[in-house]
């Protein structure tokens, strides 16, 4: 049986972010659906009066620590109502950190995570949680977008884009599970390309273009993770 990871912050992922995780475990032959959320403690507040006992910053995160269960299980729950097979993990510590070693030991077939645009130098300065995730990932990563709530639930067409170095059999590889499962059409163009199509999800290999690259909007990956209004399927380099 495949594997889908979905990390969670119960907040970020829309209704459609939900359906886009239905689809892809169709397309993955019914796939177990793992749900991850990553607890990131609070640090209490030390200012506060304690009068003896752990503190109200303490028990205030204790609460959140709760809830947090609380919700990760609401989720599975109302995931396995909708008919796929899914399981809650929970973790505590760094988010990026935590959902790649997830992914390096559970070796899913596909990660599913929410990425927020980042369109301006200082948002691709500092980068972002999916940026992060999508270099270190051992799997495949499919991000979706803020925008796509608008827009059907769909994958109708499929846009593969070549970089130098890739060749026909490794997009036809990469695009099989998506072009099989929902009979899309397959349509394979260059990074320069990118702006003029319009499918309903991309999909790419990801190549190091170094720091500079990533900088300066010139690395497709980083291009379609800034601005891309559909999904976005990202491989990654054997090494």
């Amino acid at each position: 049986m495949k594997t889908i990871l979905f990390p969670t912050d119960f907040l970020a992922h829309s209704p459609g972010t939900i359906n886009y995780l239905r689809l892809m475990a169709q397309a993955y032959d019914d796939a177990r659906v793992i749900v991850l959320h990553v607890y990131q403690p609070v640090v209490a507040d030390a200012t506060l009066p304690t009068f003896n006992d752990p503190g109200i910053g303490t028990v205030a995160a204790m609460d959140l620590e709760t809830i947090s269960q609380q919700h990760l299980t609401n989720m599975v729950e109302q995931l396995r109502a909708q008919g796929l097979e899914a399981v809650g993990e929970w973790r505590v510590g760094s988010v990026e950190d935590e959902i790649v070693d997830a992914a390096r030991t559970y070796a899913p077939d596909l990660l599913i995570t929410h990425r927020t645009p980042a369109t301006g130098f200082f948002d691709r300065l500092i980068g972002s949680a999916a940026t992060d995730v999508a270099r270190q990932a051992p799997c495949p990563v499919l991000f979706i977008g803020q925008r796509e709530d608008a827009a059907p639930v769909q994958i109708t067409s499929v846009a593969y884009v070549l970089q130098q170095g890739i060749t026909q059999q490794m997009a036809t590889d990469q695009t099989k599970p998506l072009i099989d499962g929902f009979d899309a059409h397959l349509t394979v163009i260059s990074p320069d390309q990118i702006d003029g199509t319009h499918p309903d999800i991309f999909v790419i290999q990801r190549k190091e273009t170094g720091f500079l690259g990533g900088l300066m909007g010139t690395d497709p990956t980083e291009k379609l993770l800034a601005s891309a209004e559909v999904p976005v399927l990202v491989f990654h380099e054997v090494k």
